[in-house]
């Protein structure tokens, strides 16, 4: 969701469950979760998010001005690197660090490869028994333009950077390519059935534009 305040727009995740309060979750990287009582209001929704104006527009300047992680690496110790959402030093990614920018870079790129596949088996086993469909193989590839693709023949490929992203956002990456073996293009039926799964997806859209730049070896 989103919600605008002094013309700022500020994007939310809302997850609705059996809780008595509004709580506001903020990760390292500032996404935003409203974790909300089942039956919560959109009305209810956007009070509270009004009522942390001065908070959210402070988060949003800092933000704005924070350059603690660079798609431009130095590759030195606390170099930092995404891995599911947050920001690591190099040393708590690799246990032995090259060294030559060459080599951690080699080292980076098995590490994301291998834990992507490890997530994404993970994520497409479970959304298959949920939407009620069948992949035909998973593949982790580098690909600079995409983060996941679906063949005509059902076969799926990731982007081995995705474990970089919020788990919530490899989910959505993952439910929108399994839709495609439903709906091949993106009419408005497949729009919907993504939806059906992941009523937040526009917020992980925007999470992969905002950020897709910095996740980089």
């Amino acid at each position: 969701m989103q919600v605008i305040i002094n013309e700022v727009p500020i994007h939310f995740e809302v997850q609705f469950s059996k809780r008595s309060k509004i709580t506001l979750d903020v990760s390292d990287d500032g996404y935003l979760t409203l974790k909300v009582p089942t039956k919560t209001s959109e009305q209810a929704i956007m009070d509270y998010m009004k009522s942390q104006s001065k908070f959210l527009l402070s988060l949003h300047d800092r933000l704005q001005n924070r350059q603690y992680i660079s798609d431009q690496k130095s590759y030195h110790e606390k170099e930092l690197f995404l891995f599911l959402g947050k920001a690591l030093p190099l040393h708590e990614l690799l246990e032995d660090i090259p060294s030559t920018e060459e080599g951690i870079q080699l080292a980076l790129k098995k590490l994301y490869t291998k834990k992507t596949k490890q997530l994404v088996k993970k994520r497409v086993a479970h959304y298959e028994k949920v939407i009620g469909i069948k992949a035909k193989s998973i593949t982790v590839v580098d690909s600079p333009r995409t983060w996941g693709t679906c063949s005509s023949n059902k076969d799926l490929t990731f982007n081995y950077k995705l474990s970089m992203a919020l788990p919530q956002v490899i989910d959505y990456v993952v439910i929108h390519e399994l839709c495609h073996i439903l709906h091949m293009n993106h009419d408005r039926s497949f729009w919907r059935k993504v939806g059906m799964f992941d009523p937040n997806y526009k917020q992980h859209q925007a999470y992969l534009e905002k950020f897709g730049g910095v996740m980089t070896v």
